[in-house]
């Protein structure tokens, strides 16, 4: 191992040591702080270049750095917690300019991106093309020709820097997956009687979707997610439309997911590019992948999810985001008090 390596290891290290211990020592479920509306301020040294994302990615490389290109979107919480909890925090900030070069597009934009092929394509063309459903979407590039790593919704501070390690380290060992997974072999799933463990991808009602929900023993935003959102009626009605099945990450078991393909829980979450946990994926009445919740999300966009697939809505919205708004407008129409991050 070159001395660098050893070098750049040990930085790696260290700050993920020092932004574990910084991070709810009492609690290390994902946790937001509140947003108020706020115009949501970029840093300083994000990169303002001409879009053109081959030339990002040689200057990066010139400068021994990677691209990442950063979808977000004027009120949104999601992004005003990674801008305030990530790239503004002193030391992880640090870390990220010396290694990053970051360039923000908005998914409403009109500026025109020039993409690796030569294509010109505006911003929010461009967030139709990649199927950008959430902001804050992250997108890892080390080289222009590689597919980039693609990161959906927000990560907490110490997952973001989980990830950071993997894509600057270029780990073949693990997938980015296993990276992200913490527990034990005392650790159990958490109870749910709403779940029941998949063998097969199939539905037993197939007038039903189907909602498969990924998750391991001792995931903290898994027990998260059932106390504050599976738990509710509101919730239990939305399921109440789909045939719900749970896999676990930690299981040996085989489960059939296509075409007598078997793979466990964990090869599966691999093969479909899952890199949050929880994350649950929602399938039409023939099976086929409509949408997927693979970041942190709250009751509002999990509920919003839900319905955007049972009610298939998505025929008519194929933007996520147009959904968010004209439900959050139908409610407030209601008389009811909408806060999209509860």
């Amino acid at each position: 191992m070159h001395k660098g390596d050893i070098c750049m290891k040990q930085v790696l290290f260290f700050l993920l040591i020092a932004i574990s211990a910084s991070i709810y020592a009492d609690n290390n479920s994902t946790q937001l702080i509140e947003y108020s509306g706020a115009t949501i301020e970029e840093p300083y040294w994000f990169k303002d270049r001409f879009l053109d994302i081959a030339e990002d990615i040689n200057e990066a490389k010139e400068e021994g750095k990677h691209l990442l290109i950063y979808f977000h979107q004027a009120g949104c919480p999601y992004c005003y917690n990674l801008v305030q909890q990530s790239f503004l925090d002193p030391q992880f900030s640090e870390f990220i300019q010396k290694h990053f070069d970051v360039v923000a597009l908005n998914l409403w934009g009109d500026r025109e991106v020039t993409l690796l092929n030569g294509e010109l394509i505006s911003e929010k063309q461009l967030a139709i093309q990649w199927n950008v459903q959430f902001t804050p979407t992250l997108f890892f590039y080390r080289s222009g020709d590689e597919k980039p790593l693609r990161i959906n919704g927000y990560r907490s501070k110490e997952d973001l820097a989980k990830i950071f390690d993997y894509v600057i380290t270029g780990s073949q060992k693990h997938s980015l997956a296993q990276s992200l997974i913490n527990n034990s072999a005392k650790d159990k799933l958490y109870p749910s009687n709403d779940f029941k463990q998949i063998d097969i991808l199939a539905s037993d009602d197939q007038q039903k979707p189907v909602a498969v929900l990924f998750e391991y023993p001792g995931c903290l935003d898994c027990e998260q997610l059932h106390k504050q959102v599976l738990s509710r009626k509101d919730t239990h009605q939305l399921l109440s439309a789909y045939q719900t099945l749970r896999a676990d990450l930690s299981s040996e078991h085989l489960i059939t997911v296509d075409n007598d393909t078997q793979l466990t829980a964990q090869q599966w979450a691999d093969k479909l590019g899952l890199t949050y946990f929880p994350s649950v994926i929602l399938y039409d009445e023939n099976l086929k992948e409509r949408f997927r919740i693979d970041g942190y999300v709250q009751r509002f966009h999990f509920h919003a999810s839900l319905e955007y697939v049972s009610d298939k809505i998505y025929q008519r919205l194929p933007e996520f985001q147009r959904y968010i708004n004209e439900r959050a407008d139908r409610l407030r129409q209601a008389g009811k008090n909408v806060k999209i991050t509860e």
